[in-house]
């Protein structure tokens, strides 16, 4: 289809999206509190007021505006982004590739603005059914939600107690492992293309943060753009290993 397929849709989902969000709005008192808290780990979206009042949402992490340098990225599209909270937008891209709208399946746009990071908001949200979007500001960029349904306390709680339970990772190699670390897309056990990490890791201490590496070419990536950002973290392409794998990594890659 053609850019004025597009065009015309967008402009239909930003006016449905916008009728619906005045209801949501309303329906919730939304504007009555005053401060808000989300949790990727959760995956749930906490409103609460200072006469303890509290409003909790299930989401979709839609994606980020860059205000700083004019650039939208989807939130699949980032590694760094848990893809439990990315669940959803695969319906997105499907209809993207299903009707040629090269926005809604390119993961990273540049020259984009805010109208462009509310109406990629509203298109998702009409194709998931939502309840009501948002956005929030977080450094020099938005970050865009869609709110997918309510949470009572308890059920709350029981998000948080299973987020509190031990991490893990299946290993093709090692079986589960409960610490995870993450490492760029060009890392490997059999790669030499160098190794930075955010803190010396040594396998006999166990850290207080999770491990963290990434190659030569990363580390020239970040540097060109002052440290990590959209632009960045899209070459470093996260991926999620093992510890041992970490190790076996590091040994194959370190000078």
């Amino acid at each position: 289809m053609s850019i004025d397929d597009f065009e015309a849709y967008k402009d239909q989902c930003l006016e449905e999206i916008s009728s619906l969000q005045k209801a949501f709005i309303e329906l919730y008192d939304l504007n009555s509190y005053e401060n808000w808290f989300y949790d990727h780990d959760v995956g749930a979206f906490h409103f609460y007021s200072d006469d303890d009042r509290n409003l909790y949402f299930k989401y979709i992490d839609v994606g980020s505006f860059s205000s700083r340098r004019n650039t939208w990225m989807w939130s699949w599209f980032n590694k760094t982004t848990p893809r439990h909270v990315t669940k959803g937008l695969e319906k997105v891209r499907a209809f993207g590739n299903a009707h040629g709208f090269l926005p809604l399946t390119e993961g990273f746009h540049e020259q984009s603005d805010e109208y462009m990071g509310w109406a990629l908001t509203a298109i998702a949200a009409t194709l998931v059914s939502g309840i009501g979007v948002y956005r929030i500001p977080h450094e020099h960029q938005y970050i865009y939600f869609i709110f997918t349904n309510e949470l009572t306390q308890e059920e709350h709680e029981a998000l948080v107690e299973q987020k509190n339970q031990p991490r893990h990772v299946e290993c093709d190699s090692h079986g589960t492992r409960t610490r995870v670390a993450f490492v760029c897309q060009h890392l490997g056990k059999d790669t030499k293309v160098g190794f930075y990490e955010s803190f010396e890791s040594d396998p006999d201490i166990e850290p207080e943060d999770d491990y963290q590496a990434w190659c030569d070419a990363c580390e020239l990536e970040r540097q060109k753009e002052g440290g990590w950002n959209e632009k960045s973290e899209a070459f470093a392409q996260i991926c999620i290993v093992c510890d041992e794998c970490f190790f076996e990594i590091k040994r194959s890659n370190s000078r």
